[in-house]
């Protein structure tokens, strides 16, 4: 069977991204829109945050860290300032300023507070973020003069208690020198020399010490100064709500994207004939499967059913063997299609071909009402001639052969049975067209594993994707598969439009005499 090893052979079935977001398109936007209203709705809600900038100057001073030496590097400088840019924001500094403004504790200013460095320069940046613009000002002065009063304190406290340990040093210098002073005046002459000498280092000890006190109490090293006040307020989230709506917007995209992903794979509906050959099932013919949007902005002329059902009997019939028995069946489980089963075999008749319907349902349509014996007996008595059956129709190619199964002749349906019942029709020169039930069902399943060719009739839009996944799995049946797909109902209705049946079209006269020439009837 050609027609199914060529279209498609090793499809394997995935669901696209990109296809689910584009059929499942409402519910991208749908989420899209939610997502960015509520990232409105949240972003306006935020309070407005305002931020006041003050710039210091660092001076060198003796008793803090950043005391650069001569041999030092500008990364040491680097480091000193980052090491007070720490201290301007540390506990000791921060609480005085939360002392001057009371409403605020400590830990909120700390959160609020932000110091930074620039590059090459020996200036703090303090910064100071609040939902009040006169706060977040008052707060940055305030932090810029604390910071200088704590340098001035820290230094001043070095240099005092350096003074004091030069105090402490001259003291003890001007005892020793008393006490050599004094033994000088005594001893061997040796002893006397070495006490002058002594009294004469402790007399320069004491002048360096002297000057060392006079210059740490003459010293004024300014600790540094405010260059640049608390700059007047400014907002700092004026691009937060914008931030926030395309966060909202880009999650309901995800979501929506998620969504259409899961509705796609769990819950998809085949719309399209390239969707069922991906899922592994060749389609060897389709009716009106457009949708509304493609005919209202391509609009052509629709191919009917009949003129479908020639092309798929010019494919069926260019087959090598020619099948002797097709099998119709819906996909799933759902009732037989009588559409497509009587167009196919009104179409083999008008052809010249010798066809036997069997219907499942009743009553039929197209004016094929039929009454009589069916299936069941021959598949109740084997010994009967299914010949004697057969009822015309309309049609003098075409005969019908009702189911007429019952609750006991179900029992005895099964593809070997079924097939050595309808052998005596394939022996006589009959084409059997099979109307089957649905293909999940136990009957359907049974039928079409007596054909030698399976159309499986899928409705756009309507059958679900993974009931063709199931049948496209590989079986160890005989019978070889292919797909038909048809629109809904009314779009069905409208694909039949009215044609003769007592003389075919114009077309038609030579592609009837080839196809009735080239049968082997």
């Amino acid at each position: 069977m050609d027609i199914v090893k060529s279209l498609n052979p090793n499809a394997v079935r995935r669901t696209s991204l990109l296809g689910a977001v584009r059929r499942h398109v409402v519910i991208v936007i749908w989420c899209l829109v939610n997502g960015a209203v509520i990232g409105w709705l949240v972003g306006s809600v935020q309070p407005a945050t305002y931020s006041s900038t003050a710039h210091v100057l660092v001076n060198p001073t003796v008793g803090n860290p950043f005391a650069p030496t001569p041999v030092s590097v500008r990364q040491d400088e680097l480091t000193s300032l980052e090491t007070e840019a720490q201290v301007a924001q540390s506990a000791e500094v921060l609480t005085v300023v939360a002392a001057e403004h009371t409403p605020l504790t400590l830990s909120e200013i700390q959160r609020g507070v932000q110091i930074t460095v620039p590059a090459n320069t020996q200036i703090l940046e303090m910064s100071y973020s609040a939902k009040d613009p006169s706060t977040a000002q008052q707060v940055t002065d305030t932090l810029a003069s604390a910071y200088l009063a704590n340098r001035q304190r820290r230094s001043t406290e070095v240099n005092d208690e350096r003074i004091a340990r030069v105090e402490t040093q001259t003291q003890g210098v001007v005892d020793d020198l008393r006490d050599a002073t004094v033994a000088a005046q005594t001893g061997t002459s040796a002893e006397r020399l070495f006490q002058t000498e002594l009294a004469a280092a402790l007399r320069n000890e004491l002048v360096s010490l002297r000057a060392q006190r006079s210059y740490l109490e003459n010293s004024d090293s300014p600790t540094g100064s405010v260059i640049s006040p608390a700059s007047p307020s400014t907002r700092t989230d004026a691009l937060t709500p914008l931030l926030i709506l395309l966060g909202g917007a880009l999650g309901g995209l995800a979501l929506g994207v998620l969504m259409a992903w899961a509705v796609e794979r769990f819950a998809g509906r085949i719309r399209t004939p390239s969707e069922v050959e991906t899922a592994g099932l060749p389609v060897v013919a389709s009716v009106d499967v457009r949708s509304t949007w493609a005919r209202l902005t391509r609009p052509r002329a629709s191919e009917s059913l009949e003129d479908t059902m020639r092309r798929l009997r010019g494919r069926i019939l260019d087959l090598d063997p020619v099948p002797e028995v097709i099998a119709v069946t819906p996909a799933g489980s759902g009732a037989p299609d009588a559409a497509v089963t009587e167009a196919l075999a009104e179409s083999f008749a008008k052809a010249g071909h010798r066809v036997v319907l069997v219907r499942t349902h009743e009553p039929a349509t197209h004016g094929l009402e039929v009454e009589g014996r069916g299936l069941a007996e021959a598949l109740l008595h084997e010994r009967l001639n299914i010949l004697e059956m057969l009822q015309p129709s309309i049609d003098p190619l075409l005969c019908l052969l009702p189911w007429g199964l019952s609750a006991e002749s179900r029992e005895l349906l099964d593809p070997d049975r079924l097939r050595n019942v309808l052998r005596p029709l394939v022996d006589a020169g009959h084409l059997v067209v099979l109307q089957a039930p649905g293909i999940d069902g136990a009957e359907g399943e049974a039928v079409v594993g007596a054909a030698d060719l399976g159309l499986v009739v899928v409705t756009a839009r309507r059958t679900p994707s993974r009931e063709i996944e199931a049948i496209a799995a590989p079986t160890s049946g005989h019978t070889h598969l292919a797909a038909v797909v048809v629109g809904t109902q009314r779009s069905m209705r409208r694909a039949r439009r009215p044609t003769s049946t007592t003389h075919p079209a114009s077309g038609d006269h030579e592609s009837v005499a080839r196809e009735a020439a080239r049968a082997p009837r």
